[in-house]
């Protein structure tokens, strides 16, 4: 406690100083030049149009939609601004409907400055004068639950709205640093931020990307509504979104605008530019022969070189093009790198291979001899609460299964020696469901994560209640069986974290193939003029060893190899092979 007062303390006076040209004293010691400059551009008053339209929150339904005021700045009609209050409205109303009802924003101006802050005490400040937004702590501001860790992934609270216990709890051991301050530069890139006759305006898409992307969510515009997209989804109103007339060609100021917002959100959010050599994006988009196509008035020509983009440029098997504009007029051709065409082979070869052996499709929990068997190829949350559902009803629902293989595996005169996790076809998915999966193996669980963008770090450790008791002790894991995970290179994202997380255990061992790797977080992303798409986020999984953080983006080396994908699911001849390594 003592640690978290400090750092309230200094965050209440980190903000004071980061607000101080605009409350306080500190106003006074403003360079001449500066306040000169300030006073020339306020004294300059764009011409702002007004456009009230219909938004939908996460659906279509009626309940789910509201009106907002679009603001259109010198005479460009296809670029909407937001007002910062309704910046703050969006974010309140989505983030307290995510289970954070506590979550508020605050909002304090002067001048060409206006800061929201958190009931935590995080602020961000909107700098109209400078065309800068900047963060104490981003990490820290975008964090949903009071009592949560940084960069939190596994996202539960340990506790239901009675206060009783359920999944998760969190061990003591668990450790966070801050990361340092940031300030965003849209400006740098002809991107304005507007204050006006006491109002402050930002770009609906600077607002998507820097804020609504970090909390999981996303806006789109199409000309007649505004949609907020949960987890980049945008199934619930996809008929809405695409009902409007395909536009010829987008105008020049649209191009120019969704060109810059979209170098400006992958040069401050893309994961692996290190890994990839990218300097900045505009000269990766030269170099690339991408930025003609990117800048094209042709709406088709600009989607092609986003879905080209991701799937032949980045290849990285996260970002990926999602959802056409509704400019365009059909889905743009999928072409793929190298790592992608990889990737889809080792898929159809462990599929094969699978299906030979299991034409009726493969059992999510079997038992051979002595050895227990559980097999999913996603990381799912379907089911609302674990303590009223039967699990064995809901076993694609992994953390249904996990419990459901728990209770089999335990069970009074079981004959299971061995548990082998097959995740030889697991292309990722939920990280919570990730962690309970890593907790019934090692009973305290470990997860660490890091972010190069901000220098913040965290490692959050857990155990999970896998009996449904409400408690977690010693018989909510399975330390004492002889433990392996099954990895293929098909094995990626959470399908490559659990197996890092078991094999740096030293208790678990790794058989197969190497891990396809996967580090970053995916981040789901929007254009100004209306794709989905989605890239290798900044938040980058890790492991940690003598205490120092190695990325797991080269995936897990086994330590018995199995050379063919057959090997994998002749679980007879498998499990002789394992109870031979064993001795047996």
């Amino acid at each position: 406690m003592k640690g978290t007062k400090g750092k309230l303390a200094s965050i209440l006076l980190a903000g004071s100083i980061l607000f101080s040209p605009v409350y306080g004293h500190a106003e006074e010691s403003l360079p001449s030049a500066a306040v000169e400059t300030e006073a020339s551009e306020s004294a300059y008053d764009h011409e702002i149009g007004k456009m009230t339209v219909p938004i939908y929150y996460g659906n279509a339904q009626e309940g789910s939609k509201d009106k907002i005021d679009l603001y259109f700045i010198d005479g460009v009609n296809d670029v909407p601004y937001i007002s910062v209050t309704a910046a703050k409205d969006i974010l309140i109303r989505m983030v307290r409907a995510m289970d954070a009802p506590k979550y508020n924003l605050t909002m304090q101006s002067k001048g060409e400055r206006v800061m929201l802050s958190r009931e935590t005490h995080y602020p961000v400040i909107f700098d109209c004068g400078e065309d800068t937004i900047s963060f104490w702590d981003y990490d820290a501001f975008m964090v949903r639950l009071p009592d949560a860790t940084l960069m939190d992934l596994v996202a539960v609270s340990g506790y239901n709205d009675q206060g009783e216990a359920e999944l998760f709890q969190r061990s003591n051991t668990s450790f966070e640093r801050y990361g340092e301050s940031i300030t965003f530069h849209p400006g740098d890139y002809g991107i304005d931020l507007i204050c006006q006759d006491g109002e402050y305006y930002v770009p609906l898409q600077l607002f998507s990307d820097i804020l609504l992307s970090q909390n999981g969510m996303n806006s789109l515009y199409n000309g007649a509504s505004v949609f907020i997209l949960q987890s980049g989804n945008l199934q619930p109103f996809e008929d809405l979104y695409y009902n409007v007339p395909h536009p010829a060609k987008r105008s020049d100021a649209l191009a120019k605008f969704n060109y810059n917002e979209l170098c400006f959100a992958l040069d401050s959010l893309y994961g692996l530019k290190e890994q990839h050599n990218i300097k900045n994006f505009d000269t990766m988009f030269l170099q690339a022969g991408l930025k003609e196509q990117l800048l094209s008035p042709d709406p088709q020509t600009a989607g092609q070189a986003l879905c080209d983009l991701t799937f032949i440029h980045l290849d990285d098997l996260h970002s990926s093009f999602a959802k056409r504009s509704y400019m365009m007029k059909e889905a743009p051709e999928r072409r793929y790198g190298t790592s992608c065409r990889q990737s889809i082979a080792d898929m159809k070869r462990y599929a094969e291979a699978r299906n030979k052996r299991y034409p009726n499709g493969v059992p999510q929990y079997e038992e051979v001899g002595n050895t227990a068997y559980i097999t999913f190829d996603k990381f799912d949350v379907t089911v609302d609460d674990y303590y009223k559902e039967t699990v064995a009803e809901h076993l694609d629902d992994t953390i249904c299964l996990m419990s459901y293989s728990f209770s089999r595996i335990t069970r009074k005169d079981s004959p299971i020696k061995n548990v082998v996790l097959d995740l030889s076809n697991n292309g990722g998915g939920a990280a919570p469901t990730a962690a309970y999966t890593i907790s019934m193996f090692l009973g305290e669980g470990s997860i660490s994560v890091t972010n190069p963008l901000t220098g913040a770090l965290v490692t959050q450790n857990f155990k999970a209640d896998m009996n449904m008791d409400r408690k977690f002790d010693d018989k909510d894991n399975l330390l004492n069986y002889n433990l392996f995970c099954l990895t293929s290179p098909n094995s990626f994202s959470c399908g490559n974290l659990v197996p890092s997380a078991l094999k740096n255990s030293n208790r678990v061992t790794i058989l197969g193939q190497t891990s396809g790797g996967g580090a970053c977080v995916v981040q789901n992303m929007t254009t100004a003029d209306g794709c989905v798409f989605n890239i290798s986020g900044p938040y980058r999984l890790a492991y940690t060893k003598n205490g120092s953080f190695y990325d797991i983006d080269k995936g897990v080396t086994p330590d018995f190899v199995l050379p063919t994908p057959d090997q994998f699911y002749d679980r007879k001849a498998l499990t002789k092979y394992i109870n031979k390594i064993l001795g047996k």
